[in-house]
């Protein structure tokens, strides 16, 4: 037996006798629903969960697993496998076939009863997908696999498993997760009088806009969260950037991902940064800062949003919106911005969507009117030119001429789409405004993110 075997086989060995065991007091069920497990069987379906590293992907693995023995599932027909784990380094071309066939050989009767495999980011082993292919195969066994890039899911497993595979998002914790988190109560929130409860979730909505939700962060202290937040951030441009991708700058891809994801919520122009590159003294040119961006944008540190468009080909050169995978990633990377709440509620509004739109076929994205106004969100069918939902975004609308911009660029686009109903949210106001094409709904932050007046 060699070094290698010996360690896949003691990582499967103390999974359920101290890993699970020691995490799931600590667990807080996530609202990702990844559906019913399939019966183990040769053919099955593969659950793909992809998201930022720290987002809390593992964790959702361990809830599906508590579930599992849960319902009566023997623990012996149940492996899970981390396959980020140094020791494992370097990877061999055969190490998924090595991990499965020690699980077999530390628990035959698995393969006969059926087993329930959670491969965990294992996008860097090499020819994982063609071993996964085979195991699909061939194994009666339900798999699931996460990973931190989103190519898994539009180049190796949709290549590979020719549509048998499912794919499924984790961004890190939604408001609601957060709340829970943190011992808020959110049932029936949004409809209740309970002013008490109303004001603990006010309150959080604004500590959420800036600590964020990634799980690992959410007990430290301001400059520990804002220092673990930086690393994350560092950790994934090395790895899941710079590594995968080989770009030759180190140094030019982390500033450049600080810079991206401080741009959150702004309007972004390749050509500008470009410039300002050769300003001083080193640019790698578009392209190559396009490629970058794709390259943040599959590791999930952040989204490209464009204008609602009939043309399938997205224009970037002119500009566009980036969010970050966290409006409490924005803040620790962002100097400190007079709008930076402002910025933060427009990304948590973003993300949120996105969570929402999984289910939807459409896009979200920006509407460039014709008067020169903004819509922050339209979430529709491009290709039909259809809206489903109009959004704009303020912290506040104290402001005469901010309340007058906002309602009369939803009026705008309410009329060119035929919508009778606009949103716009902010951080604590609630109105019903009445227009000539409808209503305008004015809905506090903290309701709209716990789902109510949603699309």
């Amino acid at each position: 037996m060699n070094d290698q075997s010996t360690v896949i086989k003691a990582l499967i060995e103390d999974f359920h006798a101290t890993v699970l065991p020691a995490h799931l007091q600590r667990m807080l069920d996530r609202d990702l629903d990844l559906g019913t497990p399939f019966e183990p069987a040769p053919g099955n379906l593969v659950k793909v969960v992809v998201g930022m590293r720290r987002s809390g992907k593992t964790y959702r693995l361990f809830q599906q697993i508590r579930d599992l023995i849960a319902s009566g599932i023997s623990p012996d027909r149940i492996c899970y496998f981390n396959f980020d784990d140094d020791r494992l380094r370097p990877f061999s071309a055969d190490l998924v076939d090595k991990v499965i066939e020690s699980f077999f050989e530390l628990h035959p009767t698995s393969r006969s009863k059926g087993a329930y495999l959670f491969f965990d980011e294992i996008q860097e082993v090499p020819h994982w997908d063609i071993a996964a292919r085979r195991i699909v195969d061939t194994e009666k066994a339900t798999i699931y696999v996460t990973g931190s890039s989103s190519k898994m899911l539009s180049t190796d497993v949709a290549t590979e498993f020719r549509g048998r595979s499912i794919s499924y998002e984790l961004l890190p914790f939604s408001f609601s997760e957060y709340a829970r988190f943190h011992g808020i109560d959110c049932d029936g929130a949004t409809t209740s009088h309970d002013k008490e409860q109303a004001s603990l979730l006010k309150n959080a909505c604004q500590h959420y806009l800036v600590q964020g939700g990634f799980p690992g962060v959410q007990q430290l202290s301001d400059n520990e969260r804002v220092a673990a937040l930086q690393s994350y951030a560092q950790f994934t441009v090395s790895r899941d950037v710079v590594e995968r991708y080989g770009f030759s700058n180190a140094a030019y891809a982390q500033n450049l991902a600080r810079i991206s994801i401080a741009s959150s919520g702004r309007d972004f122009s390749i050509s500008k940064i470009d410039s300002l590159g050769k300003n001083a003294g080193y640019t790698p040119g578009r392209a190559k800062i396009a490629a970058m961006l794709d390259a943040f944008e599959d590791a999930h540190m952040l989204h490209q949003v464009y204008a609602f468009s009939h043309s399938s080909q997205k224009v970037r050169l002119g500009g566009f919106k980036l969010y970050s995978e966290d409006p409490g990633l924005f803040c620790a990377l962002s100097p400190a911005p007079n709008d930076g709440l402002t910025r933060a509620l427009e990304t948590a509004v973003y993300l949120e969507m996105r969570r929402q739109a999984s289910t939807r076929i459409g896009s979200i994205a920006m509407l460039k009117l014709k008067s020169g106004k903004e819509i922050d969100f339209i979430e529709g069918d491009e290709a039909f030119g259809v809206a489903y939902g109009l959004i704009q975004v303020s912290f506040n609308m104290r402001n005469e001429a901010t309340r007058q911009r906002e309602i009369s660029a939803l009026q705008e686009s309410m009329a060119r789409f035929g919508r009778e109903k606009g949103v716009i949210i902010t951080l604590d106001e609630e109105s019903r405004i009445a227009v000539d094409e409808g209503v305008i709904e004015v809905v506090p932050a903290w309701k709209w993110l716990l789902g109510d007046e949603r699309l």
